[in-house]
């Protein structure tokens, strides 16, 4: 028996291979941004989708937080008592935005112990310590990982400068403490429901 079409019968059955085998593996997960391999305090690296300054260097791990605002959102969706360990912005960074790393971004981030001490001026309770994945800096490490206010101003998307949360309470325990526009630690805080707090995340990073 002849095929007329034999070259084109060839070529039709060359096709369908070629897209089965590429429909038969799955597309290789994107790799975490290459970190340099010497960093130092102050420098600024790309991990995941941000930008980050280091601001610790140690036993080949870094602490950074993010270099600008990378969005708005309350302390707490609701009004009344609250500390770190029970705040919703807690369960967002841990959970939502810790997921928008991609499994290989996650295996670098370092699953911290977090020291949440009461506020030094008022006395306002810290609450229970957490681990965490991504946290907010407290007012010790806002004061002592950046050496002066101007270090702390950040600007959000608009490229406004803009005041940015603290994990620390407040004044009293339906606050949380922050840092202003232009970079002085507010003690006091706000009120923890206000939604329009910037957010700067810190996390440790497996170097």
């Amino acid at each position: 028996m002849k095929f007329k079409n034999l070259p084109a019968i060839i070529l039709s059955l060359a096709l369908v291979l070629t897209l089965t085998a590429c429909g038969s593996d799955p597309m290789p997960e994107p790799q975490p941004n290459p970190i340099p391999e010497f960093i130092e305090i102050g420098d600024v690296i790309q991990f995941g989708a941000f930008d980050w300054r280091v601001l610790d260097v140690q036993d080949g791990m870094a602490l950074v937080i993010s270099e600008d605002i990378i969005e708005h959102r309350p302390y707490h969706v609701n009004v009344g008592d609250i500390t770190w360990e029970h705040s919703t912005i807690r369960q967002y960074l841990n959970g939502d935005f810790y997921n928008s790393f991609s499994s290989a971004e996650q295996e670098r981030i370092v699953e911290t112990t977090i020291i949440n001490n009461d506020n030094p001026n008022h006395g306002t309770a810290g609450g229970n310590d957490t681990t965490d994945n991504i946290f907010l800096l407290s007012i010790d490490e806002a004061e002592m990982y950046f050496p002066n206010d101007t270090s702390r101003i950040a600007v959000d998307a608009d490229g406004e400068s803009h005041w940015w949360w603290l994990r620390s309470p407040g004044f009293s325990s339906i606050s949380a403490a922050d840092v202003i526009d232009y970079g002085d630690v507010n003690v006091g805080g706000n009120f923890a429901d206000i939604d329009n707090g910037g957010v700067r995340p810190a996390l440790w990073l497996n170097l």
